[in-house]
């Protein structure tokens, strides 16, 4: 199956009229202006308490206008492609704009378009996203459920959840962009509660990605996704309390990574960097992280939901370095911060839907892998935490302090996984964190089946990633023993 259920958006918004709205989003003395046209099919689907609780089915279409002079924006958007409705975006858009002070160049002659040239990182032949079918969707909710309660009788609850995004658009500018892409995002979350006695826990599991439909067939179907929710909320009824403190602490790879996109990602966006509101604002060059920590943000992972072909400012996604052997030695950009700052865009322009403005935003952001084998790091540590799964975390990018909450974690003692841990959090300062690595695994792995990030109230889909990794010391919320 192809893309044949989403539609050339070129035929919806031709160049003509492109190039019409452009030049009146700049009547009022905008300097730069830019079209996002969006043709969205979005579904989901809930299973609670064995029976299908919600099913959706969305088609979202329009078109977004923004006017920028100087530092001022000016954005406004409209519902389907109708041409009237278009117009009055951009001259409301132009409108805004032309409250701002006079931008430092004029607006210029128009630029004729050209095509942003570039062969996406990937291509899927049968995305998930088209080739399944409602009844296909459903029938992979009940297998889940069906599997997690058959994995222990002391599964209880189980809830299910699949949503799908096929989404093409297109992004045309006054600098003569003319840029095209599609993305096809599904996602698989499973929770399964287990009770025994008093205890209550709950275990969690997803899937997804840019995936072809054969993904869930061959690499992680409903019925494995479900296993691994109810065995960890099986495993949580014997776990203890960690003690607190500040000792050494192993972060799993692949999903660990949301550790460095938090502590680390969001205080490197050409926003916060060019207001200086970053703590990472005057570090450049100085050395951040532990000397064999590298860390790069890219949107070329294959099959993760943070990689594209182009962003949603029509700049081509690339791989970013970020810190370079424990050196700060760049950061990511947004067309705006980049034309305020000097810089280039790194393809790091993101927006929810046609109805937001871009931000500056992370794709897929990890730490390279090193030498060592993950087992040593786990070895050689006499007293400490293995965190392996991590739930949510939240930074604040002005002090760099942070706080992870670890989901499913084990005591190592004398070099062994010996009891699992839970209800720890993990806090501290990105500012100092990195520089307390003292291993990097070989083992990379990049998560980019569930990952959603959230700024201003816009949310994306985003990949994490790292090898294993040490730290010689983090802080450990939990019972003081």
């Amino acid at each position: 199956m192809t893309d044949t259920n989403l539609p050339e958006l070129s035929k919806l918004l031709p160049r003509e009229l492109a190039a019409e709205l452009l030049a009146l989003a700049r009547s009022g003395g905008a300097d730069f202006a830019d079209l996002y046209a969006e043709h969205a099919i979005v579904t989901g689907f809930t299973l609670d308490e064995r029976r299908v609780k919600t099913a959706s089915y969305s088609v979202l279409q329009g078109v977004g206008v923004r006017a920028i002079r100087g530092e001022q924006t000016g954005y406004a958007y409209a519902d389907g492609f109708a041409p009237d409705g278009l117009r009055e975006a951009a001259r409301v858009a132009a409108a805004v704009a032309r409250e701002a002070p006079p931008a430092a160049a004029g607006a210029g002659a128009p630029v004729a378009f050209r095509v942003t040239p570039g062969e996406p990182p990937f291509v899927l032949r049968d995305p998930a996203t088209l080739a399944l079918d409602e009844a296909a969707k459903v029938s992979m909710l009940q297998r889940a459920d069906d599997a997690a309660r058959a994995h222990d009788p002391r599964v209880h609850e189980v809830s299910v959840s699949l949503g799908t995004s096929a989404k093409s658009f297109l992004v045309a500018n006054s600098d003569g962009v003319w840029a095209e892409d599609r993305t096809h995002l599904s996602r698989l979350v499973i929770s399964a509660l287990a009770l025994e006695g008093g205890q209550r826990q709950e275990g969690f599991a997803a899937a997804g990605g840019c995936v072809e439909a054969g993904y869930y067939v061959t690499q992680r179907t409903p019925e494995a996704v479900a296993r691994d929710a109810a065995a960890s909320a099986v495993l949580l009824l014997s776990a203890r309390e960690p003690e607190a403190g500040s000792y050494p602490v192993v972060v799993c790879n692949g999903w660990g990574g949301v550790m460095v996109h938090e502590c680390f990602g969001h205080s490197m966006e050409g926003d916060t960097i060019r207001r200086k509101t970053s703590i990472r604002a005057t570090q450049l060059g100085q050395q951040v992280a532990a000397p064999d920590v590298t860390i790069v943000d890219s949107g070329l992972v294959p099959y993760s939901r943070g990689s594209f072909r182009v962003d949603d400012e029509g700049t081509p996604a690339q791989r970013t370095v970020l810190v370079r052997d424990g050196v700060l030695v760049g950061y990511l950009w947004d067309r705006l911060n980049a034309r305020l700052t000097g810089s280039e865009p790194t393809g790091n322009g993101r927006r929810s839907s046609y109805r937001d403005y871009p931000l500056c935003r992370m794709t897929n952001t990890y730490i390279e892998p090193g030498d060592v084998a993950p087992e040593a790091l786990i070895a050689d540590v006499k007293r400490g935490l293995y965190c392996k799964q991590l739930g949510g975390g939240s930074v604040n990018p002005a002090d760099g302090n942070f706080s992870f909450q670890v989901t499913e974690g084990w005591l190592i003692e004398s070099g062994k996984l010996t009891h699992p841990v839970r209800n720890a959090t993990l806090t501290g300062n990105g500012n100092d964190a990195m520089l307390k690595i003292d291993g990097v695994g070989s083992d990379l792995a990049i998560d980019g089946t569930t990952g959603s990030c959230g700024k201003d109230g816009q949310w994306k889909p985003v990949g994490v990633g790292q090898p294993t990794v040490r730290f010689t010391g983090i802080t450990v919320g939990g019972t003081a023993l």
